[in-house]
């Protein structure tokens, strides 16, 4: 590995742990506890993989391993925003099935895309996490969108530390989602946007957490919703004939 990947490498975990400091002072940590793992795994896992950098199967081991906890604590923290922002809808019964529901769908039309269209040079793991991968980074671009339906019905501020978090994965959902379609289609050919874009837009995003979450905390909002769970599920409805219609072309 060169000497710029390895530098790469250990930027994200450098400033990561800054992020980490100011979570902590701010006691974000309670309030976030997933998100906050998420960071100090990015820590870890940042410095883990630049200490192997050298040995190119063992980080390809360790890559896609820490990948795989990497998606997992990504859903844990955007559904503990989810339950957070949208804390009223919780009296309605059905709705503590929706985050999971939607999960699940696009987990599966993520699944069988690949099925039908395998990654260029992957195994059937590798491709398993690219999949569920590609499922998480679409349930961020989704939260994004009806957190912004959220803004614009509500006139609520996007300083508020929720739609921080929710803006920050969504840059790295756009980025992510776009390197794997380029390598499920282009293979190895792609290899210099694929090795470096994921973390440019990792170092993005934590630049804009640093500067959320470096303000001080704002009066906790009244969660006031003028959409109703009735409202949100025809926005979500819109949005799927949306991602259906994109992931059509992409065939």
């Amino acid at each position: 590995m060169r000497k710029a990947d390895i530098l790469l490498t250990l930027i994200g975990p450098i400033i990561s742990g800054g992020l980490a400091i100011i979570l902590l002072r701010r006691k974000a940590n309670r309030e976030f506890p997933f998100f906050f793992s998420y960071v100090i795994a990015a820590i870890l896992f940042g410095l883990l993989r630049a200490f192997v950098a050298n040995n190119y199967r063992l980080y390809f081991e360790v890559f896609w391993m820490t990948e795989a906890i990497y998606i997992v604590l990504a859903l844990l923290a955007l559904y503990e925003v989810f339950r957070k922002v949208f804390a009223a809808f919780y009296e309605k019964r059905w709705f503590w099935l929706f985050f999971p529901v939607v999960v699940i769908a696009i987990s599966v039309l993520a699944v069988i895309y690949r099925v039908g269209s395998p990654p260029a040079q992957a195994n059937r793991v590798i491709s398993l996490i690219i999949s569920l991968g590609m499922a998480v980074n679409l349930v961020q671009a989704l939260l994004f969108v009806l957190f912004f339906v959220l803004v614009w019905f509500n006139g609520i501020g996007w300083r508020e530390y929720p739609f921080g978090i929710v803006m920050g994965f969504a840059g790295i959902a756009i980025v992510a989602f776009s390197v794997q379609w380029a390598r499920s289609e282009f293979g190895t050919r792609l290899n210099v946007v694929s090795r470096y874009a994921p973390a440019v837009a990792y170092i993005l995003a934590v630049i804009f957490w640093l500067n959320t979450f470096l303000r001080p905390p704002e009066p906790e909002p009244q969660w006031r919703l003028k959409i109703t769970p009735e409202q949100l599920l025809e926005e979500i409805r819109q949005y799927s004939k949306i991602l259906g219609k994109f992931r059509g072309r992409a065939r």
